[in-house]
C-alpha cells in the first residue's frame, strides 16, 4: 500500500497539478470506458489510490494526483501493475496533447433499450466525429453525429458531448452536453445514468477533488462538487422544463466514499420561475399542503439520495459494497417514497487475465423494497407528466419505474488491451401494469424477462471496435421501440 500524504502536501500536489493539466490536459474522463472504470476501482480497493469514483466524468487531475503517489515497483501483482499502466496510458494520452480527434460509427439492428454503464449509443445506426481543442485555461470539445433510429426525435444531426468550459482556480465552469452518471453501479443509476440522451445546459465542478487545509473540514477526505442547470425539450406536457442538478462526494476514509445529491424538475411554460420559486424548491417546500404550496405554485419535482461505496477484502480479493437510495418526495428533511440499488463487486486474476464480478439488484417502485409500494410514482409527476423523462428516455435507471432488476456481471480484461464482458440479468418490468406518463413514453410493457449479454472488444491499431449480442427471453416494448428476441452491434471508435 501507498505511503499516506498529510491534507498540507496533498493541497500543494493539487495545486501543482490543477496547474499542469491547465496546460496539457482535457478536463475529465468520459463515462464511456469500462476498463478505465475497471482499473481505477481496483486501484482504490487495494488501498493505493484515495479518490471519488462513484460519479463520472471523473476529473483526470484526481486521478494524476493518485497515480503521482504510487510507486509501480511496490504494486504487488500483475493485474495491479496492469490496471496502472492503462491509466497512465490514457492519462498520458491527455497530458501530451493539445489536441484531440476521434471517430467512430454504431450498427445494430435495435436500439438499446438496457442501458448500462459504458454504453454511449442510444440510437440504431450512428457516425460521429470529435474535436478536443485545448488551451491555458480553456477547453473546447466539438462532437457532431448523425444518427437513425428508433427513438426518431428529428434532427438526425446532433452535437451531443459538446462543450465549452474554462478554469477558474479549482474549478470548472462550462455549458454544453454532458453525458453523467451518478452513482456506484454497474448495471443502472437511480438518479442520472447513461439512458437518455445529455441535456444541454451550463454547470460548475471541482477540478480536482483534493482534501481541504483547515483541520475543521479535512476530515472529509478527497471531495467533489457538481452542479448544472439544463434546458428539457419544447415537446413534452410541460414544454422546456429545466432540470437542475447537485451532488457533493466526499471520502472520509480510503475505503469510504459518500455521496449527497438532488435533481429537480423546475419552470417551464405555465410554471413558476421565479427565483422565490427556485427558493421553495431549495428549501424542500415543493409538495401541494405544505405552507401553502398549491397545484398552481408548486415549484417543481425533485428527486434527493444518498451513495455508499465501501472497500474491503475478500479474503485476499479487493472487493466492495454499494447501494443507492433515492426519493421521490421528502418526509422530515429526507428522501421518502424510496427506491433502492444495491450491490457486491470483485476482481480476482485468472491466468494473466483481470476478471471483474459483480452482483447487483435495483428496485424503482417507490417504497417497494423495504415497505408499501407506492406505484406509479417514480419518475412520475402529477404536473410534469412526460415524468423524468428526456426525449422518451427515463433520466434514471433505462427500465424506468416499477421494476426490479437482478444482474450477475463479468468482465475479462487481458494484458493486451481484449476485454470480454458480459451479464445475465432477470428483469420484471413495470409490475403493477400501468402506464401513467404522457404518452409517447419509455416506460416499459409488463414483462418478465431474462436478458443475456456477451460482447468482445479489443484494439487494432487506433481502432477500439467491439463485438455484441444480447438476447432476451420474451420481448421489451415501449412507445418507441422493442427489444426483439436478439439485438446484435458492432460499434468501432478511432483515435487520431
Amino acid at each position: 500500500m501507498k505511503e499516506s500524504l498529510n491534507p498540507g502536501r496533498r493541497s500543494v500536489l493539487a495545486l501543482l497539478l490543477v496547474w499542469s493539466l491547465n496546460a496539457h490536459g482535457s478536463p475529465w474522463a468520459d463515462s464511456d470506458d469500462i476498463r478505465l472504470r475497471h482499473s481505477l476501482q481496483l486501484l482504490v480497493d487495494s488501498g493505493y489510490a484515495n479518490l471519488n469514483v462513484m460519479a463520472w466524468p471523473i476529473s483526470w487531475s484526481s486521478i494524476d494526483r493518485e497515480l503521482m503517489l504510487i510507486d509501480r515497483a511496490e504494486l504487488p501483482s500483475d493485474r495491479i501493475r496492469t490496471a496502472f499502466d492503462y491509466v497512465q496510458f490514457e492519462l498520458r494520452r491527455y497530458k501530451t496533447q493539445t489536441a484531440h480527434f476521434d471517430a467512430g460509427f454504431r450498427v445494430s439492428n435495435r436500439s438499446p433499450l438496457l442501458k448500462q454503464f459504458g454504453d454511449g449509443y442510444t440510437e440504431n445506426q450512428e457516425v460521429w466525429g470529435r474535436a478536443d481543442f485545448l488551451g491555458s485555461w480553456w477547453a473546447l470539445n466539438l462532437r457532431v453525429s448523425a444518427v437513425n433510429g428508433d427513438y426518431d426525435d428529428l434532427p438526425t444531426a446532433r452535437a451531443d458531448g459538446s462543450y465549452i468550459a474554462g478554469l477558474i482556480g479549482n474549478w470548472v465552469v462550462g455549458a454544453g452536453a454532458i453525458e453523467r452518471w451518478w452513482g456506484p453501479g454497474w448495471r443502472s443509476s437511480l438518479i442520472l445514468s447513461s439512458n437518455a440522451r445529455p441535456v444541454p445546459g451550463i454547470f460548475i465542478r471541482r477540478n480536482s477533488d483534493s482534501e481541504f487545509e483547515t483541520p475543521w473540514l479535512s476530515w472529509l477526505g478527497p471531495w467533489s462538487l457538481e452542479m448544472f442547470g439544463g434546458q428539457l425539450e419544447g415537446d413534452r406536457y410541460v414544454p422546456d422544463a429545466k432540470l437542475l442538478g447537485a451532488r457533493f462526494s466526499f471520502r472520509p476514509l480510503q475505503r469510504l466514499e459518500l455521496a449527497l445529491y438532488r435533481t429537480a424538475q423546475w419552470g417551464g411554460d405555465g410554471r413558476p420561475q421565479s427565483f422565490s420559486s427556485l427558493i421553495d424548491l431549495f428549501l424542500g417546500r415543493d409538495n401541494v399542503g405544505d405552507g401553502g404550496i398549491t397545484r398552481d405554485n408548486e415549484p417543481g419535482n425533485q428527486l434527493g439520495g444518498v451513495d455508499l461505496r465501501f472497500s474491503f477484502n475478500l479474503g485476499s480479493l479487493p472487493s466492495a459494497f454499494y447501494a443507492q437510495m433515492v426519493g421521490e418526495d421528502e418526509a422530515g428533511g429526507v428522501p421518502s417514497k424510496r427506491n433502492w440499488l444495491g450491490g457486491l463487486e470483485s476482481s480476482f486474476g485468472v491466468s494473466d487475465w483481470d476478471v471483474g464480478v459483480f452482483l447487483e439488484a435495483a428496485d424503482t417502485t417507490a417504497g417497494g423494497a423495504l415497505g408499501d409500494p407506492f406505484f406509479n410514482v417514480t419518475y412520475n409527476h402529477q404536473i410534469y407528466q412526460t415524468g423524468y423523462r428526456y426525449r422518451g428516455r427515463a433520466i434514471g435507471a433505462a427500465f424506468d419505474n416499477d421494476s426490479e432488476i437482478y444482474s450477475l456481471g463479468m468482465r475479462f480484461i487481458s494484458p493486451d488491451s481484449a476485454m470480454i464482458k458480459g451479464a445475465v440479468s432477470r428483469l420484471r418490468a413495470n409490475v403493477d401494469g400501468i402506464r401513467t406518463a404522457n404518452p409517447p413514453s419509455g416506460e416499459l410493457y409488463t414483462a418478465s424477462v431474462w436478458a443475456v449479454e456477451m460482447a468482445y472488444q479489443n484494439e487494432w491499431r487506433a481502432l477500439r471496435y467491439e463485438l455484441g449480442c444480447n438476447y432476451y427471453s420474451a420481448e421489451l416494448i415501449n412507445d418507441y421501440a422493442s427489444s426483439g428476441d436478439f439485438q446484435f452491434w458492432l460499434e468501432g471508435t478511432y483515435r487520431f
